[in-house]
């Protein structure tokens, strides 16, 4: 498994890292020394089970050194003057190596994959499945976005504000998303047939959030695919410890 430097957070004691060169700050209770020594170590800004999770995963199964930056999912600390300084919509995830900073899951996953090609997870200039990767990593942030709708819908939006309408037509684009996976998998464990990617964790990880969502029951290929990368050791170090259930978060 990689070497996670974790540092020093939980709910009570929130320590931002910004980048290289700039002193450190704090956030909510804890104390910390200040430490302007330059660092090349990725650093990953993460909450648990969230789209984040797409980096956290892929880092796992690259095997290569990386520093977690484990934030509580909590708008006080991601819409904070010291974290919007790192990511100016106060999301997650932000990669950082060196000076370089990056946001966006499939950018992460592209960037990674490049400079890590001994990884076999990315599929490279002149690659045969080179667009076809692509499309998936892609292609698993039309099936958040559906998710991230009804997950407002459903839990975050007031009752009296909540619409049946939305509900009901993001939960159908929801399975729309997810039924165009099932004939792709009818005769191959993984979206591409070379084999598993960084594809199938972009993928993987909006699966995991569907099946709070909607049945995927309906769907046996896709419950079959989405419990193989279950079983990976790499998606499982990527949960929150002590994690009972999928997207913990979520009531």
């Amino acid at each position: 498994m990689p070497v996670i430097m974790r540092s020093p957070i939980n709910i009570a004691r929130m320590i931002f890292l910004p980048l290289r060169g700039s002193s450190l700050s704090i956030v909510g209770r804890g104390r910390v020394s200040r430490n302007n020594q330059r660092s090349d170590v990725l650093k990953l800004y993460h909450c648990a089970e969230t789209r984040s999770m797409r980096s956290l995963w892929l880092l796992n199964e690259m095997q290569i050194p990386f520093e977690l930056i484990d934030m509580p999912f909590d708008l006080s600390v991601m819409r904070s003057a010291d974290y919007l300084a790192v990511h100016p919509l106060g999301r997650v995830p932000c990669l950082t190596d060196g000076d370089f900073r990056l946001f966006e899951s499939g950018a992460i996953a592209e960037y990674l994959c490049e400079r890590h090609p001994g990884s076999g997870l990315g599929r490279l200039e002149r690659d045969p499945e080179r667009y076809e990767w692509l499309q998936w990593i892609h292609y698993s942030e039309t099936m958040a976005v559906h998710a991230a709708a009804l997950v407002q819908q459903r839990f975050f939006i007031a009752p009296p504000d909540r619409s049946a309408v939305i509900a009901k037509l993001e939960g159908r684009r929801l399975e729309k998303a997810v039924q165009v996976l099932e004939p792709r998998l009818s005769d191959q464990d993984y979206l591409l047939r070379s084999g598993f990617s960084a594809a199938d964790i972009g993928v993987g990880y909006s699966l995991h959030l569907a099946d709070r969502l909607i049945e995927l029951a309906r769907f046996p290929n896709v419950a079959g695919y989405l419990e193989r990368l279950r079983l990976r050791p790499s998606f499982r170090a990527s949960l929150p410890r002590g994690s009972t259930r999928a997207i913990s978060w979520l009531p």
